[in-house]
């Protein structure tokens, strides 16, 4: 049970949900993902660049450092330093996006995860609120926002996001990594701020 908590808990790591998010607007079957292919090449070099690519590649050096010990952060005082730098890129990604002319969703989106980060941040020394089920609701926040707003039939990948947050959330009790509160509480917070953010922008 443990080793499918942790294959679970890799697959479905918070880093890969900013790319994920932009793949679904791009093919959303709305008028989002009506985008000239340079400006989805570009617009998805950007998000692998600045949410992926740049945060994979520090890990070996905060691991050598001793800034972290394991890449799930296991320790709430080892998420501050690489919570800062994912915070500074995605509102760097955030304004390489304001740079083209496309839909305010997109930016939105990227604002959304800054501001999931920061909300995160802002709580390190209190709770060590889920990273994983932050990224899991942000994702059904973006799901929600597509079938209320854009009356897109996502109703299947909705479903299939609430599972696979079930299975994370599930998974990461198992490891005894988070408190059933910093499960929830992070599920909400990802929700919440990804859907009020493109609501509202």
């Amino acid at each position: 049970m443990e080793k499918a908590a942790k294959i679970i808990s890799v697959l479905v790591h918070p880093i890969i949900i900013p790319s994920l998010g932009f793949l679904l607007l791009f093919n959303s079957g709305t008028y989002l993902g009506y985008l000239p292919f340079d400006y989805k090449k570009m617009i998805l070099i950007i998000v692998i660049l600045c949410t992926f690519i740049i945060p994979l590649s520090m890990i070996p050096f905060f691991l050598y450092q001793r800034m972290i010990f394991d890449i799930q952060l296991s320790r709430s005082r080892e998420r501050y330093i690489p919570l800062v730098v994912t915070f500074s890129l995605f509102i760097f990604c955030y304004f390489l996006l304001r740079r083209i002319p496309i839909p305010p969703d997109y930016q939105a989106f990227c604002l959304g995860c800054a501001l999931c980060t920061l909300i995160i941040l802002l709580a390190i020394s209190k709770w060590k609120i889920s990273l994983h089920m932050v990224g899991i609701g942000g994702l059904t926040g973006l799901i929600i926002y597509l079938i209320i707003h854009m009356h897109v039939n996502l109703e299947f990948y909705l479903i299939l996001t609430l599972i696979t947050a079930g299975l994370v959330g599930t998974a990461r009790l198992i490891l005894e990594a988070h408190k059933p509160f910093e499960i929830y509480s992070g599920f909400l917070i990802g929700c919440s701020v990804i859907a009020s953010a493109l609501f509202i922008i």
